[in-house]
C-alpha cells in the first residue's frame, strides 16, 4: 500500500474500531496487507450491509456509545497486539446537552473504556516493540471550531489520554500514541469537501502541502507508530496535516 516501505505484521492481532470506511478502513487494509489478523467494528448488523469491500477482515457490530457492549467486545477477544481507536465523529447538534454528551461518549469515553478493557490482553502481547493503543485525534484537538463544542474537547482529551496511558502502561510493554489528522477525505469531512470550497481553500492556504489528506496518509502514520521502528515512542500525538498546525492563518 505504501511506496518505499514495507511492514511485517505477520500474525499480529489488530482491532480497528470504525474500520468500515475512511481512515479506519485504510488502516485495516494496510494491516491486512502486512499480514495481520484484523477485526473491524461498525454500527451495522453485518459486513454485507456496507458498500465497502471488507473481505479478509473480521467484522463485528459494536455500539461505541454502549459501555457494556465495549466491555463485552473486549471480553470476546482471545488476544490483541494493537488497538486502533478510530471510531468517532460529530453527532447531531453538539450545542444541545444530549448532543454534547453523545460526542464525548463516542470520541473520548469509548477510547478509555475499550482500551482499559483490553489492557490485560495488550500486556500479554509478545509483539516486537510492544503492544500499542492508537487514537485518531484532529486539528480540533488544538484549535477552536464553532461547530464542534463536543467533538473538539473530546479530541483534545484524547491527546491527554494517550499521554496518561503512555506513562501509566509503559512498564507493561504497552505504548499509547495518537495521530492528529488534518483535513482528510472521509464520511465526516465529505460535506465540507463537497459543498464548502471556501473553507477548503482557506485550509489549503495555511498548509505547506497544498492538498487534502487521503485516508492512506493517516494509515501510514498509524502503522509506523505501532511498528518496532517506533518502540521508544509513547504518549505522543503526531500531526499529519500537510503543515496546517504550523502554518499561519
Amino acid at each position: 500500500m505504501f511506496q518505499g516501505i514495507e511492514y511485517d505484521y505477520s500474525n499480529a492481532s489488530v482491532v480497528v474500531t470504525g474500520g468500515t470506511s475512511g481512515i479506519g478502513l485504510a488502516c485495516a487494509r494496510a494491516y491486512r496487507e502486512a499480514g495481520a489478523q484484523v477485526i473491524v467494528t461498525g454500527r451495522k448488523a453485518a459486513a454485507q450491509e456496507y458498500d465497502a469491500d471488507l473481505s479478509g477482515l473480521d467484522y463485528r457490530s459494536l455500539d461505541m456509545g454502549d459501555r457494556s457492549a465495549l466491555l463485552a467486545f473486549a471480553g470476546s477477544l482471545q488476544r490483541l497486539d494493537i488497538l486502533v481507536n478510530n471510531a468517532g465523529g460529530s453527532l447531531g447538534n453538539e450545542w444541545e446537552h444530549d448532543g454534547f454528551d453523545e460526542s464525548l461518549a463516542i470520541n473520548l469515553s469509548s477510547v478509555f473504556h475499550l482500551s482499559t478493557a483490553c489492557k490485560e490482553l495488550l500486556a500479554a502481547s509478545e509483539f516486537t516493540g510492544g503492544a500499542s493503543v492508537i487514537g485518531i485525534a484532529s486539528m480540533t484537538s488544538y484549535f477552536g471550531f464553532e461547530w464542534t463544542p463536543g467533538y473538539g474537547p473530546a479530541k483534545a482529551g484524547l491527546v491527554q489520554l494517550v499521554k496518561t496511558l503512555g506513562m501509566s502502561w509503559g512498564t507493561l510493554g504497552i505504548r499509547a500514541n495518537a495521530v492528529a489528522a488534518g483535513l482528510t477525505r472521509s464520511n465526516l469531512t465529505a460535506p465540507v469537501l463537497e459543498h464548502m470550497q471556501d473553507m477548503v481553500d482557506e485550509t489549503l492556504k495555511r498548509q505547506g502541502i497544498k492538498r487534502t489528506g487521503e485516508p492512506e496518509d493517516i494509515a501510514a502514520a498509524v502503522l509506523f507508530l505501532t511498528s518496532p521502528a517506533a518502540a521508544w515512542i509513547t504518549g505522543q500525538t503526531l500531526p499529519v496535516d500537510g503543515g496546517f498546525s504550523v502554518g499561519m492563518g
